[in-house]
């Protein structure tokens, strides 16, 4: 019996032989290493991107490897999480991880958002919270609202929770009404957080 080719042992075997010169050189090279890399993470899944930290203090370096948001492929980034070798200069790294920060911006077209621009009001359904979110100055003729807004989702309870514990969700603009009975976007790591106790 011949053991079938696993895309993803070949995957980190590439990585490998490859690890050494992209931690030390990333930043000058980035466009190329993206583009290596991706094409290799697209032949495992299409769905599979990657984000790479940066060196701090001689540290390793973190690779985060993401689904993008899309559940079908989750199956696709633990499988090769589970196939990663120990690395010495890397930290592997499954689904965008929660940025545990105060606020964050995210700029798209004319469309600058932060933690502070949205609200919410959570409706609990099992396992799962949808959510009636509302943005300051929201435009639903403005895709780049909801595309910014779901990278500040995965920003603050990262990309697994954002997927596997968020229902339904409606966008809305905001009103001072709202404003005074919504919960503020940050409360909202505590309501996930407690559908897992």
């Amino acid at each position: 019996m011949f053991k079938k080719h696993d895309p993803n042992v070949s995957f980190w075997k590439w990585f490998s032989k490859k690890e050494k010169e992209y931690y030390l050189n990333f930043e000058t090279h980035n466009e190329q290493y993206m583009a290596e890399i991706s094409e290799k993470l697209k032949g495992i899944d299409p769905n599979l991107t990657f984000e790479i930290g940066t060196i701090k203090g001689g540290e390793k370096r973190e690779f985060i490897v993401s689904a993008d948001g899309l559940a079908d492929s989750f199956e696709a980034v633990e499988n090769l999480w589970e196939a990663a070798p120990s690395l010495l200069n890397w930290t592997i790294i499954k689904f965008r991880p929660r940025m545990n920060s105060d606020d964050i911006k995210i700029s798209m077209g004319n469309v600058d958002l932060s933690y502070e621009d949205v609200y919410f009001i959570p409706e609990h359904r099992g396992h799962y919270v949808d959510l009636e979110v509302y943005i300051q100055d929201y435009r639903a003729d403005d895709n780049h609202y909801s595309f910014a807004y779901f990278i500040l989702l995965d920003s603050l309870i990262g990309e697994f929770d954002a997927v596997t514990k968020i229902g339904d969700t409606r966008i809305n603009p905001l009103s001072e009404e709202v404003r005074g009975r919504a919960k503020k976007f940050v409360e909202l790591t505590a309501v996930i957080d407690e559908l897992h106790s």
